[in-house]
């Protein structure tokens, strides 16, 4: 009976800490990924392509754009209103994180693709000039962005 007095504790504290709700992008769905740098995704950019479920919703950015800003912040604007959301790149390189909020989609309230882009990618191709991401999960659906450097 005194044995349980210690595993209880053990085991709820081994399950506290094996779960862990920041991913760092090392459990990819695509091992393939390519590492990208702040540097290398820094600067203004327009999306050419997106795919939600399979299905084309690159009308639905036209005339966006899109600067990720080296401080983290990602201006999105369509010159006339802008709002500023969050990106980040995963502790190994291979996954971009992007965080819009509430404000994000008030400002763009006729932009409901805009939330569709709130999400993990990983890095699949990658140039000077263009920027290809893919959802990092392993459904049988490809969600896609393409971002071309403006």
């Amino acid at each position: 009976m005194n044995g349980y007095k210690f595993t209880l504790p053990l085991l709820a504290g081994l399950i506290f800490f094996a779960c862990n709700d920041d991913d760092d992008g090392s459990s990819l769905a695509n091992p393939d990924a390519q590492p990208i740098t702040t540097e290398e995704i820094t600067g203004s950019w327009q999306v050419t392509l997106f795919r939600d479920d399979n299905e084309d919703e690159t009308d639905g950015f036209i005339g966006l754009t899109f600067e990720f800003q080296d401080d983290g912040n990602l201006v999105i604007s369509d010159g006339n209103r802008s709002t500023t959301a969050q990106w980040s790149i995963s502790s190994n390189n291979r996954l971009v994180r992007i965080d819009l909020d509430a404000d994000d989609f008030t400002t763009f309230d006729d932009r409901d693709e805009l939330d569709d882009l709130d999400d993990d990618w990983i890095v699949v191709e990658k140039s000077d000039e263009s920027l290809h991401l893919r959802e990092n999960d392993d459904d049988d659906v490809q969600d896609e962005v393409r971002f071309e450097r403006i």
